[in-house]
């Protein structure tokens, strides 16, 4: 069960609270509202605060620039719901935001106010972000920042998220659909409005709940009519009796009572659109269509009074969820079924109609009938003793079925049987269905062919040459006959010349169709145009073989072997530079260095750097012996930093840095690690960072350590230990804080820990909690400094004196060789 952060408005100086709750989010504040939190986040206890004005000002700045950057700001989509958050937002009646982490926080043993602080200072940092972005009306690089952790792949992917609802989704749907809320006095209700402004007076003996649409019913001097939810009063309360209103066709209407009897009234307008002449009046759940009682009969009228039945019936009319109404009979079981049309659909017993589309419906065999049995539009009957139904698919407007073996395909917006003078032996049921319409992949006297039912023509003529047809793409057809294979395009009408052999695309995005003849390849695109594949590309097809299966890959790979035979030992010469390289990674994650070297050589000749610092790799690595060549993989990175290869010049760095292959240079190490940094080689930076945190070779700067290391993590290269080590000996506890936190393992973050809680920096001092952490320290390292301090406290310290734990943890540093 997720841990939630809770949401709520109160006001600063007087600590009132508003009525509803705003929200309930998952561990942390959404992405898309962060400004909203971004003005003077504060801590105290377990709760953080926020100023709720300039917050909201904030994420509007914030959201006009999502919607110029992904220019949403005049779709309705958009600007809908979130007008309707701004609205709820700006209605809110006091000054300032409060959320109660206490759910979250629970999940860590740290204390809930030393959480809440954190919190808010992060907040703060994570602000400044969004401030950026504001400030310079540039989303690309926040999005980078902020998105890429939240597992989404834009702001966009989120607004667009539908529980989202471009930001309404976040908030208690109760803030904006109900705009008010009732009051009493003296035993008369009125309505206020979320500020407490009384809109409606009381005046009313009760004002009944609100619908969706915002409508109640209510009641005054034992009178009844409409009120909205803004305090606008819809119909005066001067009828007898009215009901909840209904919501039809986007009107809201009521029903109501006059001398007892009832009739609809369109509440917009005030027109009684059925006259009250009903002894009742009830709307059919799921269809608008209502049961109307008169002289103890009940008939089935529309919202206009049309009657959709013109019988009148003992029984009421009841929904059924297969799209009819029905009205039960008299000893039997069966149902009388009728559409929303009121069309008649005979008695049947429930659960066996089944819709074909446009108005056709199936019974299926029951208890009453042995077979299937076809009913026409009007309610007449097409077939009966039906074998089987074959429905392709919801937007299909033909279908077939098989009676005393014989196969009938019946096109519906014609009300014609097709291809009678044929006689249809079978027909096959494919994926195809879910691309095309009303085409039938079928066999006859004459073979195998597709046939068009709603245009009633082939689109290829049934023949006993087609050995096969099958679907192979989305309105793609592949043709096997004696000489081969072709491929019919639905979509274009377009019949292929003969190939040996058709198959799926390799890139299922890109290409529709791989196709070969002889020592040729081609690929069909999504654009259907056709292309030779050439040498070069045929290495690259190859690394993605394993998205083809069965036949489809067998072939592709027995021609890919003919191809690399006709080519001889320097095939691999033909392929990219991409392929080149993700051959030669596998020859080396197989042991085959020779092989890789190879390929490297082909690709350096061609003057891909990164195969210079690839195969400079192999030779300056002892790991493998028989290619150590210092010289040339040196040369080789020299080469490649020439044409500002980023990784070359960390390695060249590296290498002056060691002395191994270089006179030992800083100077120059520093000016390679450098200038691959500028390159936006991450692993530069962290080597930057750690020359300057552990001061070896260049004073110790802690400052230029941390700008490092900064610019190392944007690059995925992370140095937390590194982060806290600085901004404990900077003092700065509440980052070290931060960066502890990161530690879910456990590493490094409980000597620190046992220290701040010791000596009390940035925390209350708990010496319980110091000697936790310190003990628990010790069993990832070797610390003095816990190990010193659980010393004491287990012998000079006489609220945790314990000589068994101090002999223990002193036998603990001997047998360690720790100088205590």
């Amino acid at each position: 069960m997720a841990h939630r952060l809770y949401v709520y408005n109160v006001d600063s100086k007087t600590g009132d609270q508003y009525s509803h709750y705003l929200g309930e989010w998952n561990y942390e504040i959404p992405e898309l509202l962060l400004p909203l939190f971004s003005c003077d986040p504060r801590s105290k206890g377990k709760l953080l605060y926020f100023d709720k004005i300039n917050g909201v000002a904030r994420l509007k700045s914030f959201y006009q620039l999502l919607g110029e950057h992904y220019q949403l700001l005049y779709k309705k989509a958009y600007y809908e719901p979130v007008n309707k958050m701004f609205e709820m937002l700006d209605d809110l009646p006091y000054d300032t935001f409060v959320i109660n982490g206490w759910d979250v926080f629970n999940m860590n043993e740290e204390k809930h106010s030393d959480q809440a602080k954190n919190w808010a200072f992060e907040i703060k940092e994570k602000s400044k972000l969004y401030d950026k972005a504001i400030a310079k009306q540039n989303l690309g690089w926040l999005e980078k920042e902020i998105v890429a952790r939240s597992g989404y792949g834009s702001f966009l992917e989120m607004l667009e998220t539908d529980w989202i609802d471009y930001g309404l989704g976040y908030w208690n749907e109760d803030l904006y659909k109900d705009i008010s809320e009732s009051f009493e006095d003296n035993g008369l209700w009125g309505l206020k409005d979320k500020k407490g402004n009384v809109i409606t007076s009381p005046v009313y003996e009760e004002i009944f709940a609100f619908s969706e649409e915002g409508i109640a019913v209510a009641q005054k001097n034992g009178k009844y009519g409409y009120l909205r939810n803004d305090g606008k009063v819809l119909i005066e309360c001067i009828y007898e009796e009215v009901y909840d209103s209904l919501f039809i066709d986007n009107k809201n209407y009521g029903i109501i009572e006059i001398d007892q009897k009832c009739g609809l009234l369109n509440i917009e307008t005030g027109e009684i659109v059925i006259p009250c002449e009903y002894e009742e009046l009830e709307m059919l759940r799921h269809v608008y269509l209502f049961n109307a009682k008169k002289e103890g009969k009940y008939r089935l009228i529309d919202a206009f009074n049309k009657p959709i039945i013109e019988e009148s019936f003992d029984e009421p009319f009841e929904f059924n969820y297969s799209g009819m109404v029905y009205r039960s009979l008299e000893g039997t079981s069966k149902k009388a079924f009728y559409t929303f049309d009121g069309v008649y659909l005979g008695e049947h017993p429930e659960d066996v109609l089944g819709e074909i589309g446009e108005g056709y419906y199936w019974v299926k065999p029951n208890k009453f009938q042995k077979k299937t049995s076809i009913i026409k539009a009007d309610g007449s009957l097409l077939d009966a003793e039906v074998d089987i139904v074959m429905i392709l698919n919801d937007y299909y407007t033909s279908f077939a079925y098989k009676k005393a073996k014989k196969w009938h395909i019946y096109d519906i917006k014609s009300g014609e049987f097709r291809l009678t003078e044929h006689t249809i032996e079978n027909i096959h049921r494919d994926w195809f269905t879910q691309f095309m319409k009303n085409i039938f992949l079928l066999s006859d006297e004459n073979g195998w062919g597709l046939y068009n039912a709603a245009e009633d023509r082939w689109l290829l003529p049934s023949s006993k040459e087609y050995k096969k047809i099958e679907s192979c793409r989305e309105e793609i057809f592949r043709v096997t006959t004696s000489d081969g294979m072709f491929y019919f395009d639905q979509q274009t009408e377009t019949q292929s010349s003969v190939y040996d052999y058709i198959g799926e695309g390799i890139e299922y995005n890109e290409q529709m169709l791989c196709l070969y003849k002889g020592h040729e390849m081609f690929i069909l695109d999504t654009e259907r145009k056709l292309h030779q594949v050439s040498d070069n590309q045929l290495g690259a097809l190859y690394e993605k073989r394993h998205n083809l299966r069965g036949k489809d890959q067998k072939h592709f790979l027995d021609f890919y072997k003919a191809w690399t035979e006709n080519k001889g030992s320097g095939y691999e010469e033909h392929f990219d530079d991409a392929t080149l390289m993700s051959r030669a990674e596998e020859y080396i994650e197989e042991g085959k260095i020779e092989d890789a070297v190879r390929l490297y050589q082909i690709g350096i000749s061609r003057g891909n750097t990164d195969m210079m610092v690839e195969l400079g790799y192999i030779y300056v690595h002892d790991e493998y012996p028989e290619y150590y060549d210092l010289e040339k993989g040196l040369a080789l990175y020299e080469k490649a930093a020439s044409k500002n290869h980023a990784i070359a010049w960390n390695n060249l760095g590296y290498h002056y840095q060691s002395g191994v292959g270089y006179p030992q240079d800083i100077k120059k190490a520093l000016q390679c690690f450098r200038k691959s940094a500028e390159l936006g080689d991450g692993l530069a930076m962290q080597n930057l960072g750690l020359l300057y945190f552990y001061g070896e070779y260049v004073l110790q700067d802690y400052d230029l350590a941390l700008d490092y290391y900064k610019q190392a993590e944007k690059k995925y290269y992370y140095n937390d230990e590194k982060f806290a080590e600085i901004y404990y000996q900077q003092s700065d506890f509440d980052n070290l804080q931060r960066y502890l936190k990161k530690d879910t393992e456990g590493t490094y973050s409980d000597i620190y820990y046992g220290i701040i809680y010791d000596e009390g920096l940035g925390v209350k001092v708990s010496p319980k909690k110091a000697i936790k952490y310190y003990e628990k320290s010790l069993e990832q390292g070797y610390y003095t400094t816990a190990l010193k301090r659980l010393l004491y406290f287990y012998k000079e310290d006489p609220a945790f004196a314990d000589p068994e734990k101090y002999q223990h943890w002193k036998t603990f540093g001997e047998e360690n060789d720790m100088d205590v």
